[in-house]
C-alpha cells in the first residue's frame, strides 16, 4: 500500500495534507517527530464542546490515540491531553502545562484553565532562556478563528513548542484545522498533516494559503 494523492501540497513543497484515516496512513509516513493534539476521549464525559454542540471523530474513547502511539514507537512525540482523564500510555520524559488563561465550560467544582502536554524521545532542545514548562497563551475563546475547530490551539503556542522540536519532518496525524502545520510553515519546517474529516482539511488549506497567523 502506498500513500494516496495528497489533498494539498504547499508551493514550496514543505507542507503536505492527506485526507484519510491516520490508522491507515501513518504507517506509510516516514516522519521524524510527531506533534499532535489527538481526541482526548472526552465525548462520554463532556458530551460536546463549546456553545454549538460540536463533537469530533474518534472522541468516544482513547483507542485511536493509543494505536497511534504504538505505531510511532520510539520516535520523538509531543502530545496534548486533558487533565480530566488518565494520561497517554507509555513513559514520558517531560510533562508540560498549557495555561489557557481563560476557563473552559466543563462542569464540576473547578473550571479548567489548563491542558497537559506530554513529551518524549531524543532531540528536544531548549530554544532560549524563556523556554518554561508552563506555557501561558490565551485560548482565544470567542475569537472568530475559534470556529475553525472546537479544539484549535493558538498558533503562538504551537510555534513555541515546535522551536524545541528535534530536526526532521513533523507529522500531525490528528491535524484538525492545521495549526501545527501553520506553525511549522512559519518556522520554515517541513510537516505532514493527516485529517479524517474533510471540512477541517478545507479549513487548514485556507489558513495555509492565506498566510495569516490565526
Amino acid at each position: 500500500m502506498s500513500l494516496p494523492e495528497p489533498y494539498y501540497v504547499s508551493e514550496d513543497g514543505r507542507i503536505t495534507i492527506y485526507h484519510g484515516d491516520c490508522l491507515e496512513l501513518l504507517p506509510l509516513v516516514d516522519g521524524a517527530v510527531m506533534v499532535t493534539d489527538p481526541p482526548y476521549g472526552l465525548e462520554e464525559l463532556a458530551g460536546s464542546y463549546g456553545r454549538h454542540g460540536d463533537t469530533i471523530a474518534n472522541d468516544r474513547d482513547t483507542t485511536t490515540r493509543a494505536a497511534v502511539l504504538e505505531m510511532w514507537g520510539a520516535r520523538p512525540v509531543l502530545m496534548f491531553s486533558t487533565p480530566r482523564l488518565p494520561e497517554p500510555p507509555g513513559d514520558w520524559e517531560h510533562r508540560l502545562v498549557w495555561d489557557k488563561v481563560e476557563p473552559g465550560l466543563n462542569g464540576g467544582p473547578w473550571r479548567y484553565t489548563h491542558e497537559n502536554v506530554f513529551v518524549r524521545g531524543d532531540g528536544w532542545a531548549r530554544p532560549d532562556a524563556s523556554s518554561f514548562s508552563v506555557l501561558r497563551f490565551r485560548a482565544g475563546n470567542g475569537s472568530p478563528d475559534r470556529a475553525l475547530h472546537p479544539h484549535r490551539k493558538p498558533v503562538e503556542l504551537m510555534r513555541a513548542l515546535l522551536r524545541a522540536a528535534p530536526p526532521g519532518l513533523i507529522v500531525d496525524p490528528f491535524m484538525g484545522s492545521g495549526t501545527t502545520l501553520r506553525a511549522a510553515a512559519d518556522l520554515g519546517r517541513s510537516a505532514i498533516g493527516i485529517e479524517y474529516e474533510e471540512i477541517y482539511c478545507e479549513r487548514a488549506v485556507e489558513r495555509l494559503r492565506q498566510g495569516v497567523l490565526l
